[in-house]
């Protein structure tokens, strides 16, 4: 049964598609030579949130919180994927969500190098592009084990699963697939205690975000300052150069901007509140839907910020257009051609009769 979010999910998932579609033709096509290997970095983006919508289009994963529980639980009855590739699907939205700060993290600190005019990039450029490449597939693998071994479901996050939300769906626990934390469950004694394994693991993934969001700050602010830099002083470069590079950057800052405030600000007071075992249903269901809406907005500063992007975008409406009127000025021509031909045989049209009552 298709619920509202799964439908919202799947429509915000099939344009984001479309968006990085765009976006890999215009980096291909229509890129500034300068650019030159980042254009790869580029196109990892946009294939990365291409697999995440696919994910999102076919699992259509959401996020249950209550209490003390953060899950993502993808439903039987809502996929449309086979039976056995939903718990697949759970870890690689968990997986996905992970890496996506790594993503940006490599982008930034390829920027700097750039910019600074680093002997790495003029030396190395080919195996950095490859190191920065390989490095979140690796993340991904690290990922995937904490979310398998720390966050993986047990019987007391069963239990609470069922209670609180799948008794109500009609569901058992066997129609789902889930993965998440379930920080303090109740034990026999009907008191909550502590599941140190849950702790564990979202400690590790904690730290992981802070120091992929620390390298985005500290590259960032660094790429700034030598972005400014460049642009107030006699630079060996073009000018047409550090324009690119400004574009480039800003863009990147965009981009960056729009999954910490969709994914990570919304999950991240969600897992607040159930650490402190005060999480409501509200939390989980925001962050679903915000969740999904990342991918659909991400491309947009490319379209916006960089030059030959916006310029091939408006130039491309402007062909649609042209092409749209020639076709109904064919149309009006031809009826008028018609009329006319008519005309000089003789030949008119009927007189309208009104209708008699």
């Amino acid at each position: 049964m298709q619920t509202a979010h799964s439908i919202i999910q799947r429509i915000a998932a099939i344009i984001a598609i479309f968006n990085n579609c765009l976006l890999i033709i215009l980096i291909k096509c229509k890129s500034h030579r300068k650019v030159g290997k980042y254009k790869y970095l580029m196109i990892y983006i946009s294939i990365f949130e291409i697999l995440y919508d696919v994910v999102d289009t076919f699992a259509a994963p959401t996020i249950f919180t209550k209490d003390s529980m953060f899950v993502v639980v993808v439903y039987a009855d809502q996929e449309l994927v086979p039976f056995y590739f939903m718990e697949t699907s759970v870890h690689l939205f968990c997986v996905f969500y992970g890496i996506s700060m790594a993503i940006f993290a490599i982008h930034f600190i390829y920027r700097f190098l750039v910019v600074s005019e680093n002997n790495i990039v003029k030396k190395h450029n080919g195996k950095l592009i490859f190191g920065m490449l390989l490095f979140p597939i690796l993340f991904g693998i690290f990922w995937f084990w904490v979310v398998n071994f720390f966050v993986a479901p047990f019987d007391k996050a069963d239990d609470c699963l069922r209670e609180n939300r799948l008794e109500n769906m009609g569901l058992n626990i066997s129609d789902v697939a889930y993965a998440g934390a379930y920080f303090w469950p109740i034990g026999a004694d009907g008191h909550h205690h502590p599941h140190w394994k849950t702790f564990i693991g979202i400690f590790i993934m904690i730290v992981a975000i802070v120091v992929s969001f620390g390298l985005i700050c500290f590259f960032g602010y660094k790429c700034y300052r030598q972005t400014k830099q460049m642009l107030q002083i006699a630079s060996t470069q073009s000018a047409s150069f550090n324009k690119l590079q400004t574009q480039l950057f800003y863009a990147l800052v965009y981009q960056t901007v729009i999954p910490v405030f969709l994914m990570h600000v919304p999950a991240s007071i969600g897992f607040s509140a159930s650490f402190f075992n005060c999480s409501m249903e509200i939390f989980g269901e925001v962050s679903s839907v915000t969740i999904s809406f990342y991918p659909t907005l991400d491309p947009l500063p490319n379209f916006f910020v960089i030059k030959n992007y916006r310029e091939a975008i408006c130039k491309g409406f402007q062909l649609f257009k042209r092409k749209v009127l020639q076709c109904k000025g064919s149309k009006v021509g031809v009826e008028t051609a018609a009329a006319s031909e008519l005309a000089s045989n003789g030949i008119t049209s009927p007189p309208s009769v009104a209708p008699q009552n």
